[in-house]
């Protein structure tokens, strides 16, 4: 039950309509009971005329307008609390949906690292769906049962304290059987649902990367994957039910057999006149009343275990903790255009980093970036290249030592003023479904359209989205599936272009790109970086000789740093190597060369 008193607590800002929810819902149970009372008095009436040979039809044309209008009354109500209930519904999905929406987008990037994208939309919206048909079940069916039971309880101990009693105690213990029962339901549950996220969260990762999918022919192969969960899904399903629906039957069974009693009773002591004809109907009316409540126990039961493991998931993502966090005293980076090119914008001091315990990623890295400059950074695959940009971009944070930009160290600003200061054009360019335009205004909403068309331009964009059906406002598709690779390279230039940061970091873009492509997007990136400093991880040894220095990382700590010139002077170090192979690999292609080149990310 405790989920059941967070999500409560969580919502409690909708009071006012839980509030207006409450009394519809008390008014309408209370009116429900007013026709067997009346019911009583219809029929003491007539067992009296017919006992006296004298019909009061006054008395009874009235009780009956009584009764109708209670019937007009409680359906008036009735359809406000179902109007009520469907506002409070849509206002909690709104609710859950921006709390969970606006947490997620705000966790730092390990988290993401460490889960699967389906999974955690999975959790979303089966916690939503969970939760808002919880409250919506507490308005309808919940509140409504416990409030008859409790007056039909009173009503029935008024006629008769043996029947008031008896149910008094068979109310709470059928609810503890009842809630014995779920423990196995909520043990399937909770397995259910962790079979559910793996499955779902592979099928988002399929349909994200269907080209992959399709051009390994692995359709089935990912198919039977999904059926082989499902079926576990549903073996645990039947398995579920086989064992609910068993105590529920003997519950169900117990209680007929409890309530075709006191039936009994009632008819019994009616016969032997302690009850009149008018308190049998009444009571019978009553019992009979008494029993939807116990009836519904075992659906209000499996709510609250739905509502209990769905909603745990939602909270157990709400609660996770973001480990990267803006001081209380953080501020704006300020980072000035100076045209001076002898000031130092960037500045690493002493940066140790591991993303777990024995597994050091950089060790004592200590490098400035004059403004203006371009460095090149230079390594084996997963020696620490793009830990060193995740970390000025403030990602992950250092275990030791500090990052400056502009003098400022970055753990001391805010990260939104950080990232408006540094743009990103990633290898993969990663875009948007939506329009053109959209995806370069992405991050620069108040850009004008010639401001789009002018970053367009330099980026080498224009001319080929002008021949496009639609042009700026031709749909691209999901990630931009329906472009080229240049052509959403050149998108993602144009988006950089166009936020006109100070700072910009590039994975180098034209690894996987044909020469005519590559041309383009390279004219497009000299544009970008043009009195701009970057940090830029090189897939070309053209590249990293263009940058004004070269920073080579080998196990975790900085090997050679300097111009092209000096690396290159230093005939043992690894520049001069690289360079080497390539030359070597010019004169006499070989596939050892080519692969010492590729573990550094170089292709030529």
């Amino acid at each position: 039950m405790k989920p059941i008193f967070k999500i409560v607590s969580f919502t409690r800002h909708l009071w006012k309509w839980y509030l207006f929810m409450a009394i519809f819902v008390i008014v309408s149970s209370l009116l429900s009971l007013v026709v067997p009372v009346l019911s009583k008095q219809i029929v003491d009436i007539i067992v009296a005329n017919i006992n006296s040979q004298h019909v009061e039809i006054t008395s009874f044309i009235l009780l009956l307008i009584a009764i109708i209008a209670t019937e007009i009354i409680t359906t008036i109500f009735i359809t406000f609390s179902q109007w009520i209930d469907d506002i409070l519904t849509v206002k909690l999905q709104t609710f859950l949906s921006k709390k969970f929406y606006s947490h997620i987008l705000n966790l730092n990037i390990g988290y993401y690292d460490n889960e699967i994208t389906g999974k955690i939309v999975n959790k979303m919206y089966r916690g939503i769906t969970s939760i808002t048909d919880f409250m919506k079940n507490m308005f309808a069916n919940f509140l409504p049962f416990f409030l008859t039971a409790i007056v039909t309880i009173i009503l029935l101990a008024h006629y008769s304290l043996f029947i008031g009693i008896f149910l008094a105690i068979l109310f709470p213990a059928y609810i503890l059987i009842s809630h014995k029962s779920t423990f196995a339901w909520e043990k399937y549950e909770d397995k259910k649902n962790k079979l559910n996220d793996i499955s779902q969260g592979r099928v988002f990762e399929n349909l994200s990367g269907i080209r992959v999918v399709k051009s390994f022919a692995s359709e089935l192969h990912e198919l039977t994957s999904f059926l082989t969960t499902r079926d576990k899904i549903e073996n645990y399903t039947i398995d579920q039910t086989k064992e609910w629906h068993w105590y529920d039957f003997l519950r169900r069974l117990c209680l007929n057999l409890i309530l075709f009693a006191i039936f009994t009773y009632i008819v019994y002591w009616t016969f032997h006149g302690r009850f009149t004809l008018g308190e049998m109907t009444l009571l019978l009316q009553l019992v009979n009343q008494a029993r939807f409540p116990l009836f519904a126990m075992s659906f209000i039961l499996g709510q609250i275990q739905q509502a209990s493991a769905g909603s745990a998931d939602f909270f157990q993502v709400i609660e996770t903790a973001n480990q990267i966090k803006d001081s209380p005293y953080a501020k704006s980076l300020i980072v000035q255009r100076d045209t001076s090119a002898n000031k130092y914008l960037i500045e690493f001091k002493k940066v140790f980093f591991e993303y777990d315990k024995d597994n050091n990623v950089l060790q004592n890295i200590n490098f400035k970036i004059l403004q203006k400059e371009k460095l090149a950074l230079v390594g084996e695959s997963g020696e620490g290249k793009s830990t060193i940009v995740n970390l000025l971009l403030r990602f992950y944070e250092p275990q030791k030592g500090e990052i400056l930009i502009n003098n400022q160290n970055i753990a001391q600003v805010s990260q939104k003023t950080l990232h408006e200061n540094i743009a990103v054009v990633f290898q993969e360019a990663l875009l948007f479904s939506g329009t053109i335009m959209e995806n370069i205004q992405y991050g620069c909403p108040n850009a004008t359209k010639d401001d789009i068309f002018n970053a367009a331009k330099a980026a080498n964009a224009h001319e080929f989205i002008e021949k496009l059906s639609g042009k700026y406002n031709a749909l691209i598709g999901e990630r931009g599936v329906k472009l080229s690779g240049g052509q959403k390279q050149r998108i993602a230039i144009a988006r950089a272009i166009l936020k006109n940061a100070p700072i910009i970091i590039l994975d180098e873009a034209t690894s996987s790109l044909d020469s005519k492509s590559e041309l383009e997007v390279q004219k497009g990136l000299d544009r970008l970086l043009k009195n701009r400093t970057s940090i830029i991880i090189a897939h070309r040894l053209s590249t990293i000789a263009n940058a004004d220095h070269i920073l080579v990382i080998s196990k975790g700590a900085i090997a050679q740093y300097g111009t092209s010139q000096e690396l290159l002077d230093d005939k043992d170090g690894l520049y001069a190597e690289l360079v080497k192979l390539q030359q070597q690999l010019i004169k006499t292609p070989s596939q050892e060369e080519q692969n010492k080149l590729q573990k550094f990310d170089i292709i030529g």
